[in-house]
């Protein structure tokens, strides 16, 4: 037995979760094999690869701890199945919790991974004084003139030109494609000059640029995935009245951050479309090693004027929204990773409640009360595994089938930052780690109580 669990693992292949319960040898599933038969599932393959390698180790732990008289794991493994039905409401819960918590580790992941591109520290926006995003600010051209005066701002090398990018943001609606366009969203239009690109250092024209002659307009990446009628050759109806059709002519990436759920056009040509005279925002670019805290202050000062963040903060605080949804689903997990400690802890008592009689007979034959501990805790961990597994599978599943596209509002922008949300192979181990733990809190008391049964008092029950 002992030799079985300590067996090297092959990481070519894929050992099924429970295969140190089972046998560590010749239960592998192939990767290629899950990857042809469920599609998406490498991630998940490559996850259960290290904890199942994780989980070996600790099963190989309890059998080095207790060389002497050890109950074969195919035992713990067989006791699960006796009370079928109880058992499978057990792992259905611990499925929830898991899937719920894996979802909403990949959508951290996802916005934490979006927001992080939007971390410029080099890269200022300015807004009017006392507005709370570029949605509600405006700019006079007047006032725009004045940040020509900061000495730090990074010059172009071909003309000398300070690198400062009036722009115009306007909200445009569009149908969602997830659900057939049942539901809309609005989407920021940003009216830019070719200055912009070197400003946004991030935004990167993927294929035509709209002509500063003509109505055209670019589409970043993560938009033209999420929303309907964003696709090269469509028309978009703009301006003040939605009477100018602007044609899409080309996509852009903003390496994942908020700028690619934007839509890019000419500065001047949208101004007249919306009959706008002032700028919502100036963006601009420092020199290397100029202070960013100075350049804020010189801005917010007398002779400016105007409010400045740096990109970092601007768009920390555009997303507080979405820190108080995060925390929610926080709050919820916990509340459910509770309800599955109890569920599995009442399973074991049942377990537990079942066994008194074949307890005190193990007890009899030289079984110490350290080996039934470890025994139901192992138990435990089979049933908690189990179910993390088909969590894990379920959200895969529903990212798939429902789509793994998501957009939220900003807090005052009133304007979508779309991402996607995948799990990694982090998110997956981390899911499948912590309903290990809670299986071993669960199963603890039970497992304690099991391993002080009286035995003579046992063996008397009929």
């Amino acid at each position: 037995m002992r030799e079985s669990l300590l067996a090297p693992t092959k990481w070519e292949s894929l050992p099924t979760i429970l295969s140190p319960a089972i046998n560590a040898r010749g239960m592998g599933v192939p990767i290629g094999w899950c990857r042809e038969r469920i599609p998406g599932t490498g991630r998940l393959a490559f996850a259960l690869v290290l904890f199942s390698a994780f989980l070996r180790f600790c099963v190989s732990a309890f059998a080095v701890y207790h060389p002497a008289m050890a109950l074969p794991l195919s035992y713990h493994w067989k006791n699960l199945f006796v009370r079928k039905t109880t058992t499978l409401l057990t792992v259905l819960v611990v499925a929830a919790v898991v899937g719920v918590f894996a979802w909403m580790m990949g959508f951290a992941t996802a916005l934490r991974s979006s927001l992080s591109q939007a971390q410029d520290d080099r890269k200022i926006i300015v807004l009017r004084r006392g507005s709370t995003s570029e949605s509600n600010s405006a700019i006079p051209v007047d006032d725009y003139t004045k940040l020509n005066q900061l000495t730090d701002v990074a010059r172009d090398a071909g003309s000398n030109d300070p690198l400062i990018s009036p722009e115009m943001v306007v909200q445009i609606s569009r149908p969602r494609l997830r659900d057939g366009g049942k539901t809309w969203s609005n989407l920021a239009l940003r009216g830019v000059t070719p200055t912009a690109f070197k400003v946004h250092t991030n935004v990167k024209p993927t294929g035509n640029l709209f002509s500063t002659g003509a109505q055209e307009v670019i589409v970043g990446l993560a938009a033209a995935r999420q929303f309907s009628g964003l696709q090269i050759g469509d028309t978009l109806e703009l301006g003040y009245g939605n009477n100018r059709g602007y044609r899409v002519v080309g996509f852009f990436t903003a390496d994942g951050g908020p700028a690619e759920s934007e839509v890019w056009g000419y500065l001047p040509s949208l101004m007249n479309a919306y009959n706008r005279t002032m700028y919502s925002s100036a963006a601009l670019r420092l020199k290397n090693g100029a202070d960013a805290q100075a350049v804020l202050t010189q801005i917010e000062g007398p002779a400016i004027q105007l409010s400045a963040h740096t990109e970092g903060e601007y768009w920390q605080e555009q997303t507080k929204n979405m820190q108080v949804y995060l925390f929610i689903v926080r709050v919820l997990v916990i509340v459910m990773s509770l309800a599955a400690a109890f569920s599995i802890a009442n399973t074991m008592f049942s377990l537990v409640a079942g066994r008194t009689r074949e307890i005190a007979m193990l007890r009899t034959i030289g079984f110490s009360r350290g080996k039934i501990l470890s025994g139901f805790v192992l138990e435990s961990m089979f049933l908690s595994v189990l179910g993390g597994v088909v969590g894990c599978l379920g959200c895969i599943a529903w990212l798939r089938l429902a789509g793994n596209t998501k957009d939220m509002f900003g807090a005052s922008t009133f304007t979508t930052l779309a991402f996607e949300i995948h799990l990694t192979p982090t998110n997956l181990i981390c899911a499948l780690g912590s309903v290990l733990v809670i299986g071993i809190l669960g199963a603890w008391v039970p497992a304690l109580r099991a391993s002080r049964i009286a035995v003579i008092s046992a063996l008397r029950e009929p």
